[in-house]
This record gives structure tokens, C-alpha cells and sequence, in this order.
């Protein structure tokens, strides 16, 4: 039975700021810290371990339907139980995937630098890809056909590390592979990170800016042509809800000129967002009775209904 049409509704002004090259602050995105560094180096004996986990993943691939020659993997971030991920987890990912690389030549391995970059780029919340549907678009967007799902468990002792194949094609989960060692990390490392820095980039130093958070007279833009979004297909077939937080120069002739995601989501919701308030027109912004240029934060909620 298909779902129900969509609902996308726009906070047209939400958190209205005329504050040029101020950046958003942690709270503001609702990052858990910054971004993260590289945790200590793993141990010979930790290494041996990853070592022989990703042995025994590639052994056991085929029962994921993961064939030589037919099979690409992206191996995300490892996850906590609360579904976001930590520094511990990243490097475990990292360790797992260049064995993964070096055990084999048969099976592609995407590199890791490449999600990186998408998730610096798409800013989505670490744990919005705790369920297959989302970690599978995932590993389609980098031009994987299988995802090395991850998981770290800290029960103060040793560190339990779980890991499983699954095919985004065939919906087929591999057997679970695991591990533990004795975690001799700070307990930092396993905190809850984000995988993107908290701040976005400056706008185009070419456009003037105001610097004034709606001071010095300073009025608000206003939308007066705001089309809503389209909930994608992928977004639907997920029942997937949320909200996208874009960043939005507006120009001093009510255009939109820049538009960055300071809180992204997955399934092309981002794109959805940033493709229709590009089209939006607005009511410049006015200070001492004369249009001026100016950032606003706009949300964009999409929900199935």
C-alpha cells in the first residue's frame, strides 16, 4: 500500500539572524563536540584483532550475497548503542577498512576519505543512520552495493566490537563478527561526536554584509514567494521524518544568493530543501530605509502524514 502524501512545511524565518560572518555555534546545530581528532594508535594486539575480524567478514561474505568481482562496501562510522558514533568508532572503521582493502583484491572497498567529505558536505547527525534504510542510502550515495554495519559497546571492561555485512541490493544481512580487547583509551574517545566541524564557511566574501545581529535598525527579510519542497521517494518509502536547517543569504534585491546545510538529513532531503528556497523571492531585509543584504537561518520539516 503506498504511503500517504507527504507533508513539508517551512519555518520561513526561523531563528532570523541579520548577523553576517558570525558562525553558528554548537548549540545552535546541536553538535555534541567538536570535530573530532584521531584517538590513540591501536595496539599490536588490537591490530591483530582487526585484523582477523576482517578475515573472517570476507570469508563469510557470500552470505550476504557479497561476490567477488560484484561487490563494493563502504564501511560508515561504527556506532554507539545511542546510534551515534565516537573518535574510537571512526578509527575502528578506518582500521577495519584498510584491512578489508589489503586482504583482498576482488572486492571493492570505498575509500573512507570519500564518506568524509559527504558527511562534511551533507552535515546529517551521526545517528540518523541508525537503521538500514538510512545507512544503505548511504553507501548508494559513494557507489556501494554493501555496508560493514559497526557497533562499539562499552560494558567497563572489555570493548565489545560487532560487525555485520549487508546487501542494500538484496536486503540481506551476513553473519555477525565480534570481538573484544581491553579499552585503554580515555573514555573521551567514546563520547559522542559529529563527523563535520560545528561551523559552516564563511558566505562569498565578495557580497557586502551586515555584521549586526538586527541591531542598528536593522528588519527582517520577508518571504513572499516560498514554494515548499518535495519529499523524495526514498525519504517516503523510510517514513522518514525531520528537518533541514539551511543557512540563506538573502541580497539586498530579495534574492536568494547562498544557501549552506548547517543541520542536514539523508534520502536527498537536503537537496529537496536547497533546490526550492534557491527560488525563493523575498522582502530585503531594510536598515535606515534603504535594502541591505543579510543571512537568515530557514527550516525546512518534512513529514509523512
Amino acid at each position: 500500500m503506498p504511503l500517504p502524501r507527504s507533508r513539508v512545511s517551512m519555518l520561513a524565518l526561523f531563528l532570523l539572524l541579520c548577523a553576517f560572518l558570525t558562525p553558528l555555534s554548537g548549540s545552535t546545530l546541536n553538535a555534541p563536540s567538536a570535530h573530532p581528532q584521531t584517538p590513540p594508535a591501536l595496539t599490536s594486539e588490537q591490530q591483530g584483532q582487526v585484523r582477523d575480524l576482517a578475515a573472517r567478514v570476507l570469508q563469510k561474505a557470500g552470505k550476504s550475497d557479497c561476490k567477488p568481482r560484484n561487490c563494493t562496501i563502504l564501511v560508515p562510522n561504527f556506532a554507539l548503542a545511542s546510534g551515534a558514533t565516537s573518535r574510537l568508532g571512526m578509527q575502528l572503521a578506518d582500521q577495519v577498512s584498510i584491512e578489508l582493502t589489503a586482504q583482498q583484491n576482488a572486492i571493492k572497498i570505498i575509500d573512507r576519505s570519500r564518506l568524509q567529505s559527504f558527511l562534511e558536505q551533507e552535515r546529517i547527525a551521526a545517528n540518523l543512520f541508525n537503521d538500514e534504510k538510512a545507512i544503505c542510502w548511504l553507501g548508494k550515495q559513494l557507489g556501494a552495493n554493501t555496508v560493514l554495519r559497526g557497533t562499539t559497546e562499552d560494558f567497563r571492561g572489555p570493548l565489545q566490537v560487532e560487525t555485520s555485512l549487508l546487501s542494500c541490493d538484496k536486503d540481506k544481512a551476513g553473519p555477525v563478527e565480534e570481538f573484544s580487547f581491553s579499552d585503554s583509551s580515555p573514555k573521551s574517545d567514546l563520547s559522542p561526536v559529529e563527523p563535520f566541524p560545528q561551523t559552516l564557511p564563511s558566505p562569498d566574501s565578495s557580497i557586502p554584509l551586515i555584521r549586526a545581529a538586527g541591531a542598528e535598525g536593522v528588519s527582517s527579510p520577508s518571504c513572499i514567494y516560498c514554494p515548499n519542497p518535495s519529499y523524495t521517494d526514498p525519504a517516503r518509502e523510510a517514513k522518514f521524518n525531520g528537518d533541514v536547517l539551511l543557512r540563506v543569504t538573502v541580497s539586498e534585491s530579495g534574492r536568494t544568493t547562498d544557501v549552506r546545510v548547517a543541520r542536514g538529513l539523508p534520502f536527498g532531503l537536503n537537496d529537496s530543501a536547497i533546490k526550492s528556497v534557491r527560488d525563493w523571492q523575498f522582502k530585503p531585509a531594510i536598515r535606515e530605509g534603504q535594502p541591505v543584504t543579510c543571512i537568515v537561518m530557514i527550516e525546512a520539516t518534512f513529514r509523512v502524514q
